[in-house]
Order: C-alpha cells, then structure tokens, then sequence
C-alpha cells in the first residue's frame, strides 16, 4: 500500500479535535527565527564582525599631527609651527606624507633649516616600500581578517538558524503527536464509559456476570489513567513548543489544546533528491564547511603575512618641499629629497615562530574540513536511512491499525451476542488504541525526518519551511 493512501486510513480513524483555527508549523518556525533568543544572540556576531572590520579600516585613517615649539629664553628666540599629515594606503603599502611648517626668529646656524619664510615651507612625499610590506602589511592583513570574519559571522548565523529550525520543527510535530495520543485516551475512555450502563444492565437481567460489570469498572479507572498520562504528555510538549512559538514582544507563548491540528498532513513535506545530489547539496551549503572554508582563508592571510616579515625592509621616499613669502635671500626654496631606507632582521624568530603558527593552523583546518566533510556525509546517509524506514513504518503500522479496528469491532460483536467477555474487548480496544499511537509517532518520525533532511542539505537556509 502506497504511503498515501496509508496517511488518509489514518487520518480517517482518527477524530477532528476542534474546529478552531489550527496553529501551523509556518507560524511556529517564523516566530523562532524571528524571536529565539540564541538565534538573536548568534545574530550580534554579525553586529560584533562589522565593528571589528571598521575597526580595521581604520588602519587607514588619516593622521594629522601639530607640533608647536617656543624659544622664550637664551641667547636664541624663535617659534615653530608644524603641521602633517600622514595617509596610509592599500596601493602596495605606500604612505604619503605632507604638511606645513613655519619658523621665525634667531637660530644657531647648525639649525638653520628651520627658518622658513615668512608664509612658512610646504612638503609633500610619498614612502613605498619596495621589499617588505609591499604585498601585504598589517592594515591590510587585518582588514582582509576583518572581512572575512564578517563571512565567518554570516555561517554562524546560518548553521543557528538551520538548528533553530529543525528543533522548532521537532516540538512541533512533537506536540501534535501528543494531541493524538490524547484523543486516542479519550475515545477509548469514552468506549468504556458509554458500555457501562449497558453492561449494568444485562447484569441486572442475568445475561452476563457481575464481574464484567467490575471488569468495565476497572477499564474505566485504567483509562482514566491513560488519560491524565496523556494530558501530561500533551503539556510537556506545549511548554517545549512555546519555547519557539514567541510574540511580538518575544516571550514565549503556551499554544493552547484548541490549537491542535486534526492530525499530520496527508502528504510528505517536499520532494527529496537521490543521494549523490542530496550529497552535493549538502557539501556546497552547509555553514560548517563555509565556515572553516573562511577560516582557512583568514590563516593563510595571517601566514602571507607573516613569511613577508622575514624579509628585508627596502623603503624609497620621496619628499619635495618648498618656501612661501618673503624671507632671507640664503633660504632654499625649492627641495627635492630622495632616500632609500634598509631595514633587515637579522634573526627573524618572532615572524619565524608566528609563520609556523599560522602553517600549523591552516593544516589543523584542513583535517577539521575533511572530518566535518565526514560528518556530512554520514548524516546525509542517516537521514535517507531515516526516511526509508519511517516510511516503512507508516505502512505497516496503517496495516496493523486496520487490522485493529476490525478485531476491535469484532470483538465487540462477539460480546454482544455473548460469545466473548469485557476482557476480551477491552484488550482489543487496548490494541486498537496501541496501533492507532504507534501509526501516529511513525508518521511523526516522518515528519521530524524531513526536518532532519532540510538541516542536513542547508537547503532553503532563509526560506520558510
């Protein structure tokens, strides 16, 4: 028998509950992934990889300095006004330089190249740095880290939401299977209630003996049982449910006994995929692989860097200057300075040590990629195993549940023509109910097995489900 048609026998036995608005499973995942509170703490990483990377722009923020200096006493006096301007660049490491600068007064002649005209010196230049640092220097490193952790931000966020999802998805049909297992205490309740007067009374007349009477009696307070079980059950899931289920104003909110769907929906959620595209799917979108694919990324940044501070540091500058106004006939009014400064480490441990760091890093990301490639696999084989025998399960327990029902009806029968006892009846209504509850947690393992298959391909990661 096809899995359909197993779903309609099923739903066909099981009573309608309430007319009530039902709450869907739509309205539950949106309001977790709209309100759960570790999805919106996950959520401030986002908040946190933005500060860190304008932080890191700020690497290349432009640095004004003013310098001034007064001569009030001794045989020289005189003033110095300095202004500059430093603005660092992504353009292979070069920093360009100016400002202004001023000096009056009397000065020892080996000082004399701080008096400038009247209107003061000009200068502008630019340090390039041929060797080290032209490639990549630490603003840039940072910034490239800061980026990327932006994307590392952005995965973490994905895989909480994939989390959030599935088990809000869980609770919920968690819920509606323990609305079934009450209705079928109360209709098996009610069974036992409703045969009481009409077994009272053929005592009454001699058909039957009175121990049937007390045997119903004892199914009663059995049942009964059951039923309180049953409430609880359906109370604890609703307390789980409303942990995802969240207002406006982000509390949670206890869905009520009303709410309660007539049953699982006669068709399985989505079309599924065959394994070896399930499989890709899965590999190409799942946060954790991204993830470390970032990661990798940010330590081979730190390791390029890294290996360039072992090299030399060659640097070529190039300032021109000039005076402004009226001043001294001897002042050099218009400079050119070229220099070509030569930094070289000799031991080089720090960025040495710092490199293998990096190198130990990017290889220890490498074995973590392939175990979570592992892991990906593997649950994208558990959960076809899953769906397979879920579907399985369905069909066989809607054919045990048929078969229940008529032995109940039967049985039923039989004792009304006396040919069979309360006993008798209540274990095959026992039986009923047992097939009608494991019919309804195979469905509900389906159910919760499609959520398992979305998390586990990623797929529809910002869709509803």
């Amino acid at each position: 028998m096809k899995t359909t048609a197993i779903f309609i026998i099923i739903l066909a036995l099981s009573p309608t509950i309430h007319a009530a608005p039902a709450l869907a499973l739509d309205e539950v995942v949106n309001a977790a992934l709209q309100a759960f509170p570790s999805l919106l703490a996950t959520e401030q990483r986002k908040a946190v990889a933005e500060g860190e990377t304008q932080a890191a722009e700020g690497g290349f923020d432009t640095q004004m300095k003013i310098r001034n200096n007064f001569s009030v006493a001794g045989i020289y006096e005189n003033q110095n006004h300095d202004v500059s301007f430093e603005q660092p660049t992504a353009l292979a490491g070069a920093t360009f330089f100016g400002g202004w600068r001023r000096g009056t007064g009397d000065y020892p002649i080996y000082e004399g190249k701080s008096l400038t005209a009247n209107d003061g010196e000009w200068r502008v230049g630019v340090n390039i740095p041929l060797w080290r640092n032209r490639d990549i220097d630490r603003r840039r490193a940072s910034l490239q880290q800061a980026e990327l952790a932006q994307l590392i931000a952005d995965h973490d966020y994905d895989q909480a939401l994939l989390e959030v999802r599935r088990i809000a998805t869980h609770r919920y049909w968690d819920w509606v299977l323990a609305g079934q297992r009450l209705q079928t205490a109360e209709r098996l309740l009610q069974i036992a209630e409703q045969r009481d007067s009409g077994i009272r009374q053929r005592v009454a007349a001699g058909d039957i003996p009175e121990f049937e009477a007390l045997d119903n009696q004892r199914a009663i307070l059995e049942r009964r049982e059951r039923k309180v079980a049953a409430q609880r059950i359906l109370e604890q899931s609703a307390i789980q449910l409303s942990l995802y289920w969240r207002g406006g104003d982000g509390e949670p909110r206890m869905p009520k006994a009303e709410q309660l769907p007539s049953g699982f929906p006669v068709n399985e959620p989505q079309k599924l995929l065959d394994f070896e595209q399930a499989l890709q799917t899965a590999q190409a979108h799942r946060p954790e692989l991204q993830r470390l694919g970032v990661q990798s990324q940010q330590t081979q940044t730190e390791l390029d860097f890294q290996q360039n501070q072992r090299a030399p540091g060659v640097d070529l500058s190039v300032m021109g200057a000039q005076d402004m106004g009226a001043g001294k006939t001897s002042l050099n009014r218009d400079e050119l300075y070229v220099g070509l400064n030569v930094d070289i480490p000799l031991q080089r441990r720090v960025a040495s040590g710092r490199a293998q760091v990096a190198s130990a890093n990017l290889q220890r990301l490498k074995w973590e990629r392939q175990l979570a490639e592992n892991r990906i696999a593997a649950d994208v084989q558990d959960v076809f195993s899953a769906l397979t025998a879920a579907r399985q399960r369905v069909a066989l327990s809607g054919q045990q549940q048929q078969a229940a029902q008529q032995l109940e009806q039967g049985e039923r029968e039989r004792f009304e023509l006396g040919e069979s006892t309360v006993l008798f009846v209540n274990l095959r209504e026992i039986a009923h109910g047992d097939a009608a509850l494991m019919a309804a947690e195979a469905t509900n393992t389906l159910f919760k097995a499609h959520a398992d298959y979305q998390a586990a391909l990623a797929i529809n990661i910002h869709q509803p489900p």
